[in-house]
């Protein structure tokens, strides 16, 4: 497991995680509002507590 997590890591380094076509969709459509970055999301929490 730590040898696939190593890899798997490796490649989000590498690659990232690009989205593919629909992916985004999938996450706004439900939710009714656009992607925000994780920093943002952070920040708001924190700010919350």
């Amino acid at each position: 497991m730590a040898y696939d997590m190593s890899l798997m890591g490796e490649r989000f380094f590498t690659e990232g995680m690009m989205p593919e076509a629909g992916d985004v969709w999938h996450r706004t459509a439900p939710q009714g509002r656009a992607l925000r970055p994780y920093r943002d999301f952070a920040s708001a929490i924190a700010a919350a507590a």
